[in-house]
């Protein structure tokens, strides 16, 4: 009888800077490799750690792409609320996908900043010490191959504040 395999590895995430108020910035991404059988996933589990606070984070966002470790042409999987302190653990209902045997995709998780996100506080995700967790409709073999090799993120204050002065109104 055959069972279902999977590997998981870690892809390589720069540390950057993000800046406050943007969308989709990567914080992790996990490569899912299947063995023998196909398989359904229904669940992701990971942690996020660094420096942030429960004001920092709006939304946090789990998007598949079956080719590349890429948003281009990924497809958003699930997302939820991301106002906690670091670190916590999120837990993440997924509605697939079905990985066919022998086939593989990217999970990139990702996450929105808020426009008012304390400069200098801090995103991670380790591999290596909170690994990704995937739920399936069946009992796969896992392999964990994931590892820390993607960056800290480091959230941005704007550089610049703009304000007005009044100036009367004259002939």
């Amino acid at each position: 009888i055959l069972a279902a395999g999977v590997t998981l590895t870690s892809s390589a995430v720069a540390a950057s800077n993000i800046a406050q108020g943007t969308n989709n910035n990567i914080v992790y991404i996990v490569k899912l490799d299947v063995t023998t059988l196909p398989v359904t996933l229904n669940n992701i589990q990971f942690t996020l750690t660094g420096t942030h606070d429960n004001n920092d984070l709006g939304l946090i966002n789990v998007y598949f792409n079956a080719s590349a470790p890429s948003l281009t042409g990924a497809a958003l999987q699930n997302n939820t609320n991301g106002t906690f302190a670091a670190p916590h653990t999120y837990s993440i209902g997924l509605g697939g996908p079905t990985i066919a045997a022998r086939g593989s995709g990217y999970f990139i998780i990702t996450v929105n900043t808020d426009a008012a996100a304390t400069g200098g506080n801090t995103i991670k995700l380790n591999g290596a010490a909170n690994p990704v967790i995937f739920g399936f409709t069946t009992a796969p073999t896992v392999t964990n191959n994931q590892t820390d090799i993607a960056g800290t993120q480091t959230i941005l204050a704007a550089g610049v504040t703009l304000t007005s002065s009044a100036v009367a109104a004259s002939n």
